[in-house]
């Protein structure tokens, strides 16, 4: 039996679970709309079982495990919990969903996918990339305005959130952090504190590439952006060409040796292609690879399937 774990509607996980139906595979999902409705454990008898919508499952029973993106969700109180209790019922459940990937581990099941690590550190990944002589564009963190002036405000510049982006609602509007172009000559004769902020040089790209890697394998496209957009995220399609590309082997070399650095078993990397050198700027351990595997003909979601 395989175990998949992801969030409801997420477009890889549907195809991974298309590919395992096509090949006869067993297997059951876990997300919003998939709970785990009792717990049973046994620990004098060693009996670990589970019931995901109403089904019995043996955790022995699960041989490998596929984790994507979400959590574990549960729906077993049959009363409403006071108010006063709700953080204290998810601390429970939340160190019964640890023992569950704990006992997962230790029993030797095959968990592919970033099963104990949601979250990196951009600061600490940029800092690694560097001692791996992976290019970096010239980073700068700052809090006082008037440090500004130590940079060279001739240059283009960019700035970004030094966490993970997440989405902020005022008065019910929604707002995304993401990349901005930044004049420091306007801004180098303040003399504020700010949040701690990140700042980069712009590089001058040919194209970027989105690069995911999976285990020992690694797939890369390369994205041209004709409207010249700092981010392209914040791009339609249309403006966009995408091709299937291969990194060269030594930098293939150094996104292994980053991913064993950080304990990663799968994860995107975006990079960018100048004249004469590859940049790279950070790496998402939840692996986004629809846009790759789609784009460059790879059927990552068929690899996947095979491992499990």
């Amino acid at each position: 039996m395989i175990l998949l774990i992801s969030t409801d509607n997420d477009t890889m996980t549907d195809e991974i679970c298309t590919w395992l139906s096509h090949q006869n595979k067993k297997f059951v999902r876990l997300n919003e709309n998939q709970h785990i409705t009792k717990v049973f454990f046994d620990f004098t008898n060693d009996i670990y079982k589970i019931s995901i919508n109403g089904i019995d499952h043996s955790l022995d029973n699960f041989k490998s495990v596929f984790y994507r993106n979400g959590g574990i969700y549960y729906n077993i109180s049959t009363e409403e919990i006071d108010h006063n209790l709700i953080e204290f019922y998810n601390s429970e459940l939340k160190s019964i969903t640890g023992f569950i990937y704990y006992y997962l581990k230790i029993k030797g099941t095959n968990i592919f996918g970033n099963l104990f690590i949601k979250e990196i550190n951009k600061l600490e990944v940029l800092f690694l990339a560097k001692s791996l002589d992976l290019k970096i564009p010239d980073t700068y963190i700052l809090s006082q305005l008037n440090e500004i002036s130590k940079i060279d405000s001739t240059q283009q510049y960019i700035t970004k959130a030094v966490s993970e982006m997440k989405p902020i609602f005022v008065e019910n509007e929604l707002y995304l952090n993401y990349t901005r172009e930044i004049n420091l000559s306007n801004i180098q004769n303040e003399r504020e504190n700010i949040i701690p902020s990140l700042i980069q040089k712009r590089v001058n790209k040919i194209y970027e590439i989105r690069t995911f890697f999976f285990e020992k394998r690694i797939w890369a496209i390369a994205t041209f952006d004709f409207s010249d957009n700092i981010d392209i995220r914040n791009m339609k399609d249309s403006e966009k060409k995408y091709l299937p590309c291969k990194l060269p082997i030594e930098i293939q070399r150094k996104i292994h040796k980053m991913a064993k650095t950080l304990d990663l078993k799968c994860g995107t990397i975006d990079l960018i292609k100048s004249d004469s050198e590859y940049y790279f700027l950070e790496v998402n351990p939840l692996g986004q690879f629809h846009q790759v595997s789609y784009y460059g003909n790879y059927q990552i979601e068929k690899y996947i399937a095979d491992l499990l």
